[in-house]
């Protein structure tokens, strides 16, 4: 008896394992209702044209078969140039191009504010990338800051609806102000912008807000930039309501177009204002920092390494992927560098959705074991037989040199250091001063500082804070990231030969980016420690001979020359190909002070040119060796 009774057992077993081997997993059910236990794919995306978003949307239709995959579709056409105060402002630059829902559908109220052309482009392109998504199936995101300031000619006649000033004081040279979410007219305006939008745009499933930073806010936050401010009548009201009213207006106007939508948010906010805020939230909306769910972030390390893309760390995806997830699995892909100006290469974008329908197909499971062993298969398969242990190597001592540096050189953005303040393409010289305005015309009116006297003289002063890292502090970090690329230069021959070269390639050119920040910090170091003397006139060094001369000069020197071979190979890496590895301006998008003009190696010589002329200007402030 007990014997049948096992056999018994024994088959049920079988029968339950041939049962469940035939029906797909939670993970493999497409279903686009984003119901429970779907997995989401939210990609973040900005616009470098139709075609190029046809292409990203053609490899992310490829994980449609393990859920429901939403791209963003409100990337401007055109920036907002009319917004600009005369002689631009850099401030402005930050929400250039991040856009809220009046720049495609403003209400009846907005219309006279907002040139008609700059309306009409960015509706057709939004239509044209919803007409996309539909033929591929897919879904839609819709991302911006919220609620986003408005132009003061609007306020001058609906002076009612004035709500917080939202700039940063300390950046902008033009005050700006946001609606009031307190008052029932704004509220309707909203609702007839966001009928508008779902009614033209029904595949819009998820939507992202950052509040309170980057051109928005609401009435009386703690962290405005101008400090807690807005109209007196809503001082005392709850500072919650206002957010709730607004996220309710997207919720409530897209379950009457059909479906409703999940919103994830940001924002400057106290811990206190997010633990008021959250017990209010609608229904599918999450905070960051509160009840955001688990999410899997999935990226190339252009937000790290812009403005070079098209380097990626397959370990930090692998172990991502890996990360186990309660109940429904939600993804991001963040293919876009901040404030919207570039995106990564479609080379790149392709080989990380490899990664990711990889793992699906073979699930990677977690621990270190399993990511290492995930990713020399992809290493065996990349590099193949004979260059896949090179190759992984390069891979491993990427992401060990990336965790290793990252304390060390703790602030260092080479998009605020190396792009914002044009660290790449200004001239490194000891007295900024003596140069002549047509030396300075290429690159100083897209350094952002609101002082033209500070953009010119401190080089480390980063949107209006001072950013200091201790001498030599990213000497270990360029030399990291040659060894790697070297590694790489060494394959030969590998199925993904391409691709390879290139990710070289793209590290050597963010090797030297690290290299021009890391020198800019260690002149401004010096130039600190000699405020007085530049601040007087240039002099004769005194006749007392010197065997050494003064040692600043000396380790200026060192710099400058440091810099000069640095652009050297810049140059030169540029020239061979490595154009198409780095983030520049294209029409109709112009330079600005997020993103390097197209003549980047031009003004690279314009620089080097520029350096040489100036190169003994320290002699009038330090003296030289005498023998």
């Amino acid at each position: 008896m007990i014997k049948f009774c096992r056999i018994l057992i024994r088959s049920a077993l079988v029968l339950l394992t041939l049962f469940f081997s035939i029906i797909p997993s939670f993970s493999q059910v497409q279903n686009n209702n984003g119901k429970d236990g779907e997995n989401i794919f939210i990609v973040f995306n900005t616009g470098e044209g139709l075609q190029y978003f046809r292409e990203l949307a053609g490899q992310m239709a490829r994980l449609k078969p393990y859920g429901r995959v939403d791209i963003t579709v409100n990337s401007p056409a055109l920036k907002g140039e009319f917004e600009c105060p005369e002689g631009s402002c850099d401030w402005h630059e930050y929400a250039a191009y991040n856009r809220s829902v009046e720049a495609f559908f403003p209400d009846k109220k907005l219309l006279p504010f907002i040139p008609a052309g700059y309306i009409a482009k960015n509706r057709e392109l939004l239509l044209s990338k919803v007409g996309v998504l539909r033929e591929l199936g897919l879904n839609a995101t819709f991302s911006s800051n919220e609620p986003r300031y408005l132009p003061e000619e609007f306020f001058e006649k609906y002076p009612d609806l004035r709500g917080p000033r939202v700039d940063h004081p300390r950046r902008s040279v033009q005050k700006e102000f946001a609606p009031c979410f307190h008052k029932s007219e704004t509220v309707e305006m909203y609702r007839n912008m966001v009928e508008q939008l779902y009614k033209n745009a029904p595949e819009i499933h998820t939507l992202y807000f950052s509040m309170n930073d980057a051109g928005s806010g609401t009435c009386w936050e703690d962290w405005l930039y101008s400090g807690p401010n807005g109209p007196s009548a809503c001082k005392n009201i709850n500072k919650s309501e206002a957010i709730v009213t607004m996220l309710n207006v997207y919720k409530q106007e897209a379950i009457k177009a059909g479906h409703d939508v999940d919103i994830y948010f940001k924002g400057m906010f106290t811990d206190e204002e997010m633990d008021d805020l959250v017990l209010k939230l609608p229904d599918r909306c999450y905070l960051a920092g509160r009840n955001y769910p688990p999410v899997k972030n999935i990226s190339g390390m252009m937000s790290e390494t812009y403005p070079v893309r098209g380097i990626i760390n397959p370990l930090e995806i692998i172990r991502a992927l890996g990360r186990n997830a309660d109940g429904q699995g939600r993804y991001i892909f963040d293919f876009w560098s901040s404030y919207s100006r570039a995106q990564d290469r479609l080379e790149t974008i392709t080989k990380i959705v490899d990664i990711v329908e990889d793992n699906f197909k073979n699930p990677i499971g977690e621990g270190d074991i399993n990511a290492l062993s995930a990713l020399k298969r992809l290493c065996d398969k990349w590099a193949g037989a004979e260059y896949s242990d090179q190759l992984f190597k390069a891979f491993t001592e990427l992401d060990r040199s990336g965790n290793e540096n990252r304390s060390a050189i703790r602030g260092l953005s080479t998009l605020y250091w190396g792009v914002s303040t044009r660290q790449i393409t200004r001239p490194l010289v000891f007295a900024p001063k003596l140069l002549t305005p047509a030396e300075e015309n290429y690159f100083l009116p897209y350094v952002f500082n609101v002082s033209v006297d500070e953009a010119r003289t401190d080089y480390m002063d980063i949107h209006g804070g001072n950013r200091e890292l201790p001498a030599g502090a990213t000497t270990k970090l360029v030399g990291s990231l040659k060894s790697i690329s070297g590694t790489m230069e060494r394959i030969r021959n590998a199925p993904e030969q391409k691709f390879i070269e290139d990710m070289a390639m793209a590290l050597r050119l963010y090797s030297c980016v690290v290299r021009s920040c890391g020198n800019f910090n260690d002149a401004q170091l010096i130039r600190n420690r000699n405020k007085e003397l530049l601040a007087g006139l240039v002099h004769r060094p005194d006749k007392i001979p010197t065997w050494t001369g003064d040692q600043y000069l000396l380790d200026f020197n060192a710099i400058m020359r440091d810099e000069l071979d640095n652009m050297q190979e810049m140059i030169g890496i540029l020239e061979s190909g490595g154009m198409e590895l780095v983030s520049t301006s294209k029409q109709p998008f112009p330079e600005d002070t997020f993103i390097l003009g197209p003549d980047l190696i031009d003004q690279l010589k314009m620089k080097r040119k520029i350096m040489l002329e100036h190169w003994t200007d320290i002699e009038g402030y330090l003296k030289t060796p005498f023998k």
